[in-house]
């Protein structure tokens, strides 16, 4: 055997342990993001019941964090139960985008969140997008007979959607959802209106 002949064949070996090695990395890697994918879609699959971009109520309800909130959902005294009855569910307002779901599972898992969860304040706009009223003045025009007064309002009648003074209230200063609702011309009169909640049976 020539020394060039067994030069090339000590490279043809070197090529071959080098290929097996890279064979081996590439394995691996490939091994590697199948493991990675595989956890992010029990994850995935856990908090979020594989679904992208477009979770269920159900999806919500399967998080221990939101326990107080899906429970809120069979509160008859509450307004959430009005809106669970019409057929309306978490994702119906508290929409969740795909980024929403990563934010919202990174949070979960750093265990960096904040119990109770700070009130959402929707507008206006969001509550007439599917309640009938077109206009807040619509609304005020509804409501401007409810047959209620007090000293204050020296024999007027009191109508909670047109206040004179405010003109810019939101639903939120009064209507909540997961929690009682207020009635903010109580805070300086004795009106007694009655914010509509489902009586108990």
């Amino acid at each position: 055997m020539t020394i060039e002949t067994e030069q090339r064949s000590k490279k043809r070996v070197g090529f071959r342990i080098l290929r097996r090695l890279l064979k081996s990395v590439v394995l691996l890697a490939v091994g590697l993001l199948l493991l990675a994918f595989a956890g992010v879609a029990v994850v995935w699959g856990h908090y979020w019941d594989f679904r992208v971009g477009d979770p269920t109520s159900e999806s919500c309800a399967s998080c221990h964090i939101l326990d107080t909130y899906v429970n809120s959902l069979g509160d008859d005294t509450l307004l959430v139960q009005r809106h669970v009855q019409a057929g309306y569910g978490c994702v119906d307002c508290h929409e969740r985008t795909l980024q929403d779901q990563i934010h919202e599972t990174i949070t979960y898992l750093q265990q960096d969140y904040q119990v109770p969860f700070m009130r959402a304040q929707y507008s206006m706009d969001t509550c007439f997008s599917c309640h009938e009223h077109v206009s807040y003045e619509q609304l005020a025009w509804r409501t401007m007979d409810l047959g209620v007064t007090d000293a204050q309002a020296r024999g007027h009648a009191a109508n909670p959607h047109q206040s004179p003074h405010y003109s810019d209230l939101e639903c939120h200063s009064c209507h909540r959802m997961h929690r009682p609702s207020v009635l903010l011309c109580s805070e300086c009169h004795a009106y007694q209106f009655r914010i509509p909640v489902i009586s108990p049976q």
